[in-house]
């Protein structure tokens, strides 16, 4: 079942008094538990488009539309502020380039911000022990500037899937990696997706990585 669907999506911005197109007419189709690569050089809008499928912005054409199982769509690209923040923290995990763990909370902490913003307490010794799964679950009480920059990785997938989302976005996590490493994070991130059931969606300027997804979004 399509999960995601983007339909000549772009957007623009002011730049010195001109109108600039970063993202123009992009169409694609996500199927729920597929993975799917943004591909591209840097510039081209990879951010962009991952933000405006989690409702941060909103496109300037075209429409993007979720729909998750049997639950209501939700034309993300139309809903007002209120109903994109409500999209967001149900139904996107969202892992940023640079991890975006609170500082002042701990690891167990920032795991379980997202099940107390949707009130899904209940689950939390599910959430916690994907800490173990991913091998960081000895770092439960420490801060994120005590963790090494893989560690903080690793907690930030968990974070991002502690209210099992139906769609992962991931922003250029492998950006700052050499080959090998980048490589051992995309497996990571492939199987931990693969385990959760969720789809996931992938901004990268690798072609490797991008050539293991299901389908490809290409921009220029």
């Amino acid at each position: 079942m399509t999960l995601l669907t983007l339909a000549g999506v772009g957007k623009r911005f002011n730049d010195g008094g001109k109108t600039r197109w970063v993202l123009e007419d992009v169409n694609a189709a996500v199927d729920g538990g597929s993975t799917a690569a943004v591909w591209g050089p840097s510039g081209s809008g990879k951010s962009t488009l991952l933000n405006l499928i989690a409702g941060l912005m909103v496109p300037d054409a075209g429409t993007i539309r979720f729909q998750a199982g049997n639950e209501d769509a939700v034309e993300v690209s139309s809903a007002n502020a209120r109903r994109r923040v409500a999209f967001r923290r149900r139904q996107i995990g969202f892992i940023f380039q640079f991890f975006n763990l609170v500082p002042t909370l701990t690891v167990a902490e920032n795991i379980l911000l997202p099940l107390q913003l949707n009130g899904l307490m209940a689950h939390r010794d599910d959430a916690l022990a994907r800490l173990d799964a991913l091998g960081v679950g000895d770092c439960r009480e420490r801060f994120p500037n005590t963790l090494s920059g893989g560690e903080q990785q690793r907690v930030a997938i968990a974070r991002a899937l502690a209210h099992s989302p139906p769609l992962l976005l991931a922003d250029e996590p492998t950006g700052n990696l050499d080959a090998r490493n980048a490589a051992l994070v995309a497996d990571l991130l492939w199987k931990t997706a693969v385990d959760a059931g969720c789809a996931l969606v992938i901004a990268t300027h690798n072609e490797r990585i991008a050539a293991r997804a299901d389908a490809s979004i290409e921009l220029a």
